[in-house]
């Protein structure tokens, strides 16, 4: 999408980053630690890690593009991106919180797409146990039964309701794209169609068949993504609902409450005053993602300098 690839400050805290690059590429089977990221802006470029990735977000959002498919995770809930899926991310409201990576054993029989948790309560007390391990002490039978519970949880992800996928044929594709980069833009079903080049229901079935929903319900959804973003950086909700297109804040307000169940203002007042609490351990000097990345980068060498093997770029 617009701006992807564009390059993007992050901050990860842990104690000791060449220490942590030589365990993601060993075998351990779990590695968990606080992040934060500074900016806002900006996509990281498409990647993909072998390790999967448990993200317990107690603050800002984070939006996960992988394929046609688009997903925003908000904060207090937890998120799961499964090893060597291609995806790009970006993150608002500066984002924080702690990660779970897990070895590729452990996440054999897991879901296969990046997806989000009901059981966030669960996941969280998990994760929160997990951040306070000493990651170089070996696995006791607690330990181990804490993995087991965490990956029957991850077994189990909601319905996905903050989801867009993006329809992949050519003239559908632009008719999203130009929506996505102005959401309040109210032209009509017909507009839309010519836009497509379609008559205007064989546009309603060709964008319902690709996008999983009808292009109404699309556009509402699209707008719901860009004003959780907006809220997530604190812009008020009068704000919000004319940046995406609304006449009225009461009809936002439904809209919001239609989708997710309350309002903005309760919505964001609950996760701001829940992350508060934050994790708070594994995060002592503060590192840059590129130091994070050449940490492991010069272990991976090293290892493969012994072996006699390539080195691997994850």
């Amino acid at each position: 999408m617009s701006e992807k690839g564009q390059v993007r400050k992050s901050m990860f805290s842990v104690q000791n980053m060449e220490e942590l690059g030589r365990l993601y590429e060993s075998d351990t089977p779990v590695l968990a630690y606080d992040f934060k990221r500074r900016m806002v802006e900006g996509w990281t470029p498409e990647h993909s890690h072998h390790r999967g990735q448990l993200v317990a977000l107690t603050q800002g959002l984070i939006i996960v593009e992988a394929g046609s498919e688009r997903w925003m995770h908000p904060s207090q809930r937890c998120a799961w991106i499964p090893p060597n899926c291609k995806h790009a991310a970006r993150s608002v409201g500066g984002a924080a919180g702690a990660m779970v990576d897990l070895s590729p054993e452990m996440c054999r029989g897991l879901p296969k797409m990046p997806c989000m948790f009901n059981s966030s309560e669960l996941l969280f007390a998990i994760v929160h146990r997990m951040v306070g391990w000493d990651l170089r002490q070996p696995l006791d039978a607690a330990k181990k039964h804490l993995i087991a519970t965490l990956r029957d949880e991850i077994r189990q992800p909601e319905r996905p309701l903050l989801r867009l996928t993006i329809p992949r044929e050519e003239r559908l594709a632009r008719v999203a794209e130009a929506l996505l980069d102005d959401v309040a833009d109210d032209r009509t079903l017909d507009a839309w169609a010519d836009v497509a080049g379609m008559a205007r229901r064989t546009f309603m079935r060709a964008f319902s068949a690709q996008a999983g929903m009808s292009f109404g319900r699309w556009r509402q959804q699209a707008r719901l993504f860009a004003a959780l973003e907006m809220l997530a950086q604190r812009k008020s909700v009068t704000e919000v609902a004319i940046a995406v297109g609304y006449d009225s804040v009461s009809a936002f307000i439904e809209m919001f409450r239609t989708m997710l169940g309350t309002t903005p203002r309760i919505y964001f007042r609950g996760r701001r005053s829940q992350s508060r609490g934050s994790y708070g351990r594994r995060c002592a000097p503060s590192l840059t993602l590129s130091r994070y990345r050449q940490a492991r980068s010069k272990v991976s060498c090293a290892a493969s300098s012994a072996s006699g093997k390539q080195p691997s770029m994850r």
